[in-house]
């Protein structure tokens, strides 16, 4: 974290605009801030990481309380029943950012409770109630990352199912793993298809015409606009365009391909790794890639599933979002990322500590 934020301090040395630059390396510090705070916090009280995940988790269930009572205000104003799914359901927050933090709540509860780690017993009653309403709720939320991130976190369970479980427990949770599947896939599956089918089809679309995509309005086509915009401004900057300047070289290659709709919306790489190459070039790269798989390895080596599962959240969102450039991806990622760090797990010091693999 210290090397990635380093490299945005040396980015400045060739960006021209300043203001930009300055406001970008205030929202990046906290990856360095945090997590150092993160670690010192825990060292006085070990229980900080689950202490914090039951705050996460009750804000997060405010949250869908407050999205949903926005969706129906929507509904009785409209009559409208795309109100109960993503920007409306998402209270004051990206759906993709609400669908990543929903995924890790996901990953971190579920593995808990599968893995019989969880003591008292009004919490897991809690959070059998909550889970159902919480994967419908990612899934009103229509966020492509949002359902590949859940889909892989189901995925972790299941198999830990498989692997803990024997005889009528496991059937019983197996069906209903299989009946809760049938319900969200029956109620959402038509418009998280046809969001998919949007995505394939700018794909295909890209693959016979690239210049076919530069005028359209639809997400997934101005998505892969930004992605090229990226690449070829990676082949052309070979060491960035400059901390603050990335928009402007965004800008101008929009302009240039007549991309109009993503020149409108002052698109960003929308990925991460993009977003750090169009600043600062090859090492940017390297750097970012760095930063998602060091503490992959990290938590394998640690025996931390709960670890494990909140890196390749990142990796997936970090892939389709620039998550580093707003507060919401930057504290949610560092602060985590240092309690994570801190905990200690059975390949530690022998600490039975909640996550254990």
């Amino acid at each position: 974290m210290a090397v990635y934020y380093g490299l945005h301090v040396l980015g400045m040395a060739w960006t021209s605009d300043i203001g930009f630059g300055l406001f970008d390396l205030q929202v990046k510090l906290g990856l360095v801030v945090l997590p150092l705070a993160a670690l010192v916090i825990s060292k006085e009280r070990p229980e900080m990481l689950h202490r914090s995940m039951l705050a996460f988790t009750a804000g997060f269930s405010i949250a869908m309380v407050l999205g949903l009572w926005r969706a129906i205000t929507c509904f009785t104003l409209d009559g409208d029943s795309n109100c109960f799914s993503q920007s409306t359901m998402s209270y004051e927050l990206h759906p993709s950012y609400a669908a990543w933090y929903g995924c890790w709540i996901v990953g971190y509860w579920g593995y808990r409770l599968v893995a019989r780690d969880i003591d008292e017993r009004r919490l897991r009653i809690s959070l059998l109630v909550l889970f159902p309403i919480l994967i419908l709720f990612i899934m009103k939320l229509a966020s492509k990352s949002g359902v590949i991130g859940l889909g892989m976190m189901l995925a972790v369970l299941l198999v830990v199912v498989l692997m803990r479980f024997r005889g009528q427990q496991r059937s019983v949770l197996l069906l209903a793993a299989l009946v809760g599947s049938t319900l969200v896939i029956g109620t959402q599956g038509t418009l998280i298809k046809a969001r998919m089918a949007a995505a394939m089809d700018a794909v295909s679309t890209y693959m016979d015409d690239p210049r076919a995509l530069n005028n359209s309005p639809e997400g997934s086509a101005m998505r892969l606009v930004a992605w090229t915009c990226s690449v070829e401004r990676l082949g052309m900057e070979p060491f960035g365009a400059g901390t603050g300047d990335i928009k402007h070289a965004l800008m101008e290659c929009y302009r240039a391909k007549g991309a109009t709709e993503a020149e409108k919306r002052k698109l960003n790489s929308h990925s991460q790794f993009f977003q750090s190459a169009v600043a600062l070039g090859w090492p940017g790269l390297l750097s970012i890639v760095l930063l998602a798989l060091v503490p992959l390895f990290h938590a394998y080596g640690k025996g931390s599933m709960a670890y494990v599962l909140f890196t390749i959240l990142f990796i997936v969102n970090a892939s389709v979002e620039s998550v580093l450039e707003v507060q919401a991806g930057v504290v949610f990622f560092a602060v985590f990322l240092g309690l994570l760090l801190s905990e200690r797990t059975s390949r530690t010091n022998g600490y039975p500590k909640e996550g254990k693999a």
